[in-house]
């Protein structure tokens, strides 16, 4: 789950649909775009789906790299 201060655990894994609920509900809070951590994922077309939920991730503004069975990924929105 997340941490109490709203951030997401370094050591969960999400789900495209916690990924994406966990995007538009920090997105319509915030509207200064900044990078943030949006968590593990399972695979690389896991976390490019949840970038390219509302609000879309444009071209440079999704990072992830491969860690083992892990996806972590920072997106700025």
């Amino acid at each position: 789950m997340e941490k109490q201060n709203g951030e997401i655990a370094v050591d969960r894994v999400l789900s495209v649909e916690e990924g994406i609920e966990i995007k538009q509900r920090i997105a319509a809070q915030r509207s200064l775009k900044q990078w943030r951590w949006m968590g593990n994922y399972g695979d690389p077309t896991q976390a490019s789906a949840v970038a390219n939920v509302d609000p879309p991730c444009l071209a440079g503004e999704v990072m992830f790299t491969i860690n083992g069975n892990l996806t972590p990924a920072w997106m700025f929105y």
